[in-house]
């Protein structure tokens, strides 16, 4: 929040900052999909809906949902929500008691944790022993207790890029059926993949009653301000989810919900040219943090993130000894803007986003570089 404000005051002043800390796609929500809206408003579907969302879009959902995984479930399953956000927070609310154990893989999402407490429940992460930043199976077996309520399991991954494949999700699924946990499945970014094929948790019908599938269009439609999620999950789940709703929000936004619909039933290529012009980024950024010293990074799977490890430009002499320091050198001295590892849960990273255009991305990985070097030289002069 401090650095959200720093980068906010600079460019009230006019300063020259260039921000990679951008959660949301670049490119405008395809036109097709206004028009539904605008249709929508003109047509008079400005009043509630019902509170766990339009049968027309719960349906369309339910469809969108066996074309692309295979999966099948019925509209009384699904509820429409605020965003995928509020699909995770409404999930826990609804199977947590207090005291109760999550399991969460670092690096998460920021908002996990603090839901997770909002459900009265308790963090339990799990840090990945391996480069790519994915847990295995044997690590949640062993963090499984008889306290344990549910996994989260975000893949494609914010902030790592890191993408589960169908094996790794499959030895995990019989973990997660033996121990008899919920796991929640935040595919939000499941059409944003690169070179392998994206796998879903709803390829294992063995733990169905176990699965609360989130997912919406945010991401893959660049629809981030309509906000529109959903849940997939068993209907006693769904239940409880909706009644949580009708005392919130009720229904999401009517005109969001047809907007969302006209996304998941009409033309779809506009996702192939947009997961192309990340994957153009992706390598450019891949090229540039691979020729700075000391930076390693993960090549990204998935998503719009990188999430490359820093730690060696750390500087005492400069005030710089945590990701957070760093992220803050950088923008006050070099204008760009970055995301600390720290809130992530993995100090020595920084999230830097290719959410942005190819000559910001340029510019901005310019200024990263002649930061860390002016670390790196100061640091060797002492």
């Amino acid at each position: 929040m401090s650095l959200t404000s720093l980068l906010a005051r600079l460019q009230r002043q006019g300063a020259d900052v260039v921000s990679l800390v951008a959660g949301q796609p670049d490119f405008p929500t395809p036109p097709h999909v206004c028009r539904a809206a605008i249709q929508a408003i003109e047509e008079g579907h400005t009043k509630y809906t019902a509170v766990d969302g339009a049968h027309e879009l719960k349906q369309a959902i339910a469809d969108w949902i066996k074309a692309e995984r295979g999966a099948v479930y019925s509209p009384d399953e699904i509820v429409v929500t605020c965003g995928a956000k509020h699909a995770v927070l409404q999930s826990l609310l609804a199977i947590c008691d207090p005291g109760d154990e999550v399991i969460l893989p670092v690096p998460y999402w920021v908002s996990y944790p603090e839901q997770i407490k909002l459900s009265d429940a308790i963090v339990k992460t799990v840090t990945p022993l391996g480069a790519d930043l994915k847990i295995t199976a044997a690590q949640l077996k062993q963090t499984i207790t008889d306290r344990t309520k549910a996994f989260i399991l975000n893949s494609p991954c914010n902030p790592s890029g890191a993408v589960y494949a169908s094996a790794e999700l499959a030895q995990m699924a019989d973990v997660i059926r033996a121990a008899g946990i919920y796991v929640i499945a935040d595919e939000i970014y499941d059409k944003i993949v690169f070179e392998q094929a994206f796998s879903s948790m709803t390829a294992f019908a063995e733990i169905r009653d176990q699965l609360i599938y989130i997912n919406g269009v945010s991401k893959s439609y660049a629809m981030t301000g309509w906000r529109i999620g959903f849940l997939a999950a068993p209907q006693p789940v769904a239940v409880a989810v909706a009644k949580y709703q009708g005392h919130s929000t009720t229904n999401a936004a009517s005109i969001s919900q047809r907007a969302a619909l006209a996304a998941y039933r009409e033309e779809q290529s506009f996702v192939a040219d947009m997961v192309s012009a990340y994957q153009e980024r992706r390598d450019y950024v891949m090229g540039r943090l691979g020729g700075m010293r000391h930076v390693i990074c993960a090549t990204p799977q998935g998503t719009f993130y990188a999430f490359p490890e820093l730690a060696a430009y750390y500087n005492k002499n400069k005030g710089v000894t945590s990701s957070f320091d760093l992220c803050q050198y950088l923008l006050e001295n070099y204008g760009v803007a970055l995301v600390p590892g720290s809130a992530f849960g993995m100090e020595g990273h920084v999230r830097l986003s290719f959410a942005v255009a190819m000559a910001t991305l340029r510019k901005a990985l310019d200024r990263v570089q002649a930061g860390l070097r002016s670390l790196a030289q100061q640091d060797e002069a002492t």
